[in-house]
């Protein structure tokens, strides 16, 4: 579906645009510009669904916390069933924190369950990232 929307969003701003330079297509000024910008939009939009489906943003952050969980559980074996030092989280939540996402309580699941390793407790850092995965983790 994706492809269809990148082929026609083609499709439609190269029409757009030899009407524009007065190729032998017969339409208006307007219908050849709203062919160029509907196709655009279409083009903008599929690639913003594909790379937002990918191993990217929400996806990575999941990743992420899954292997700073393992991490923390391999630095102390020992704090696996009982950690009274909460050592495991303080590490967990560093391991996040270096590597670009700052813990936050802001989604409902997040004050459910506020463990360290709910990647929904944590938001990237970067603003772009940070929009993109809240636009993600709106649906969850």
């Amino acid at each position: 579906m994706i492809l269809v929307l990148i082929f026609v969003g083609v499709a439609l701003a190269t029409g757009g645009v030899l009407s524009l330079l007065d190729g032998q297509f017969r339409v208006s000024k307007v219908t050849a510009v709203m062919a160029f910008v509907g196709g655009l939009i279409m083009v903008v939009g599929a690639e913003a669904g594909l790379i937002g489906s990918s191993s990217s943003f929400f996806k990575a952050q999941q990743i992420k916390t899954s292997a700073c969980e393992l991490d923390g559980e391999s630095a102390y074996p020992e704090n696996r069933r009982l950690d009274p030092n909460h050592l495991i989280r303080k590490y967990i939540l560093g391991c996040m924190e270096r590597s670009g996402y700052a813990w936050t309580s802001d989604h409902e699941h997040c004050k459910e369950a506020p463990l360290a390793t709910n990647p929904l407790c944590y938001l990237p850092t970067g603003l772009f990232d940070r929009a993109v995965t809240r636009v993600q983790v709106a649906f969850e």
